[in-house]
């Protein structure tokens, strides 16, 4: 019977702390490392990048003797950020070894040493390699729960590369537990700011991630193009430990396409790279697969010889699942060579190591293979019941299977809408970019036409002069119309765009909810009230999106006193849902006046913004909320007595976003940040009369 080992990790882990986008020369890092005469922190910085950059993956071992050197003198000179930085690389090098306790152990002490320090970034970085370590030993809600805070603490600290490390991490965990869409979506956040940055690491890591993601979706040919994109990049960067997993995928998709040739070449490259590193983990589990590939040829006795070397290996380091299907393969190999008693003792060795390993599929293996040996030692009574519980496990993972087919369905359903749309919004480009082509030549065409009545006028005698200039300034003031025409319609269309893509999402996902209501009522589980309030709080979403499209596209509301009343509606709503102590103080003064709608929109989205940063990263015990308007003059404040940001390393989307808008409606915005006291965020804009 043909085995297929289960990967105990489907893509490998990035160490977000410490990723670079860049290879620096290594050359200078050492000089700079070496000089004493340049000051400790300038040197402490080279010697981790130099430790990071030109040993950690390739050379494991001269980096944990690099690591032990640069806390040691980091002690002598009293700096306490590059010790706690001491204690990541030893976590790191752990890491790449395979020994996931070890490198946690070091990642609580170099936790401990940044909250000392008072080092957010620190502490943000080491969370999220601490879920990783978590998801790596298959304990996934305790990684998520790290992994999320390790993300709320990037985004307050804006670090974008920390984000999509994040939302790499958390799209895997989400993989796992078999939710396919929201894994896709992250994978492919992550992967996105990553290109923007040019950060081959990230990557490399999110290459790897999505070959994952289609391995599980049985999409060989899919998943080997991901995972040898990911094994070039990771050779281009000289990370062993990430080539020697990516080799490892490999083969398995080239075995399940049948070539088995090619599959025992990546795994034999992956199996020389695992033990250059000294990866004991991985080790295991390739030589248990090349094992397994080598038993389907009925080579007994080089299998038999492999199994050996995991099966000592597996129980050295404690290593239950690597040490099960270890087992299992030598109890096969001794049943064909004649030895059922041997067989036996083995079989019942695997059973106890994957009850340890908690894997459905190992643990029936393990039965199966001592049904087996005890149906060939003619014990039939101890043989029925094994193969009673075989057949239960394969119960239990077949209604397993059958869930995850149905998330698989789901996946593929989603797949192709989003490839739908992305064609509607292919289809639109090309006819927004011909319009745009029209109306060049139809503004060449009019140039040419005034040029030509210019020059006509020019030959003319004197007294048609007057009557050209009259004819000049119409066709100005035509001009100026239809310039105001076309704003007016860009306004329009990207209103259209939000409704699209503010209402389309929720559209989409209350269908998704929908069938899989369905699909829970009808197997009778207890899924029900989960979905319906999944279902509620995205049509209250989709709903409130809605109200904020209507108002910002009717015309009734381009006013300055329909704004002030949006905003004030909009503050005490939210504000009272928060639950924080607030003032609201909107007001219009002097007679209303119309409101340019892409201005009116701008403001309101401001303030929008900043309303919901203070409720959601302020920890503020009050919220002041204040927009004053009159016939001349725009001036709002959001303002709270919360923890604070750093402004002058405040680049986020957001407030990116902020700072445009103020500048596109012709103000000015103005943010202010202390621990002691709290935010405030002021926009300024003075409105053209007449």
């Amino acid at each position: 019977m043909r085995e297929r080992l289960r990967a105990l990790i489907t893509a490998p882990l990035l160490l977000a702390a410490l990723c670079s986008t860049a290879q620096p020369d290594l050359d200078s890092l050492r000089k700079v490392a070496l000089d004493r005469s340049k000051p400790d922190s300038t040197r402490f910085t080279a010697f981790f990048d130099l430790v990071w950059e030109g040993y950690l993956f390739g050379n494991p071992d001269t980096a944990e003797v690099m690591a032990h050197t640069l806390k040691r003198e980091a002690r002598m000179k009293g700096d306490k950020a590059f010790e706690a930085r001491a204690s990541e690389l030893f976590a790191a090098v752990w890491y790449v070894r395979g020994d996931m306790r070890s490198a946690l152990s070091h990642y609580d002490t170099a936790l401990v040493l940044h909250r000392r320090n008072g080092d957010a970034d620190g502490q943000a970085d080491v969370i999220s390699n601490m879920g990783g370590m978590l998801s790596y030993l298959g304990e996934l809600d305790s990684a998520l729960t790290l992994y999320e805070e390790g993300l709320a603490l990037h985004e307050r600290l804006a670090d974008s590369v920390g984000i999509a490390n994040d939302l790499n991490a958390i799209g895997r965990v989400q993989m796992l537990r078999g939710d396919h869409g929201k894994a896709v979506d992250l994978y492919q956040q992550s992967l996105h700011i990553q290109e923007e940055l040019g950060n081959k690491r990230g990557i490399c890591t999110s290459l790897a991630n999505l070959g994952g993601l289609y391995l599980d979706q049985r999409d060989w040919k899919e998943a080997l193009g991901y995972y040898r994109r990911a094994a070039a990049m990771a050779e281009e960067l000289d990370d062993q430990h990430q080539l020697g997993t990516q080799q490892e995928e490999i083969g398995s998709c080239l075995e399940e396409l049948g070539d088995t040739s090619g599959s025992m070449g990546a795994y034999r490259r992956s199996e020389a790279i695992r033990l250059s590193i000294g990866d004991l983990h991985g080790l295991v589990n390739v030589r248990n697969r090349m094992a397994s590939l080598l038993l389907d040829q009925h080579r007994h006795s080089d299998a038999k010889a492999l199994f050996g070397q995991s099966v000592t290996m597996a129980r050295e380091e404690d290593l239950p699942y690597g040490l099960g299907n270890a087992l299992v393969g030598m109890s096969t190999v001794l049943l064909r060579e004649g030895e059922p008693a041997r067989a036996l003792a083995l079989a019942v060795a695997a059973d106890s190591a994957a009850a340890r390993a908690e894997e459905l599929n190992l643990q029936r293996d393990a039965a199966a293979a001592r049904y087996a040996a005890l149906k060939a030692l003619g014990r039939w009574q101890e043989a029925l019941a094994v193969h009673e519980r075989e057949v239960l496990l394969n119960d239990s993972i077949l209604r397993e299977e059958n869930q995850r087919e149905l998330l698989r369905s789901g996946f593929r359903y989603a797949y192709e809408r989003a490839a739908e749309t992305d064609s509607l919004r292919h289809a639109a480009e090309r006819t927004r970019t011909e319009a745009e082509h029209k109306e060049q030549r139809a503004w060449l065409l009019a140039l040419l036409a005034i040029a030509a009545i210019l020059g006509l006028a020019a030959w003319l005698r004197m007294r048609y002069v007057s009557r050209a200039k009259r004819a000049v300034e119409e066709a100005q003031g035509r001009l100026v119309e239809s310039e105001r025409m076309r704003e007016a319609t860009e306004v329009r269309m990207r209103i259209a765009r939000d409704v699209h893509d503010q209402l389309g999402s929720d559209l989409t996902k209350l269908v998704l909810l929908s069938t899989e209501a369905k699909e829970v009522a009808h197997a009778g589980t207890n899924g029900l009230p989960e979905i319906a309030h999944d279902i509620e709080r995205i049509a209250g979403e989709a709903n409130r999106s809605l109200g904020d499209i209507v108002w910002a596209i009717d015309p009734h509301h381009d006013s300055l006193a329909g704004l002030t009343e949006r905003v004030r509606a909009h503050a005490e709503r939210m504000l009272k849902w928060s639950k924080v102590e607030h003032t609201v103080d909107c007001v219009h003064e002097g007679p209303d006046r119309a409101l340019d709608p892409a201005i009116k929109r701008d403001i309101y989205l401001m303030l929008r913004e900043a309303l919901n940063n203070a409720i959601k990263y302020a920890k503020a015990s009050h919220i002041t909320v204040r927009l004053h308007t009159s016939l001349s003059d725009v001036e709002f404040e959001v303002k709270d007595d919360g923890v604070g940001m750093d402004t002058r390393n405040a680049n986020g989307q957001g407030l990116k976003n902020m700072r445009q808008r103020a500048e596109s409606s012709g103000g000015s915005i103005t943010m202010t940040s202390s621990s002691v006291e709290g935010t405030s965020i002021v926009f300024r804009a003075r409105l053209a009369v007449g």
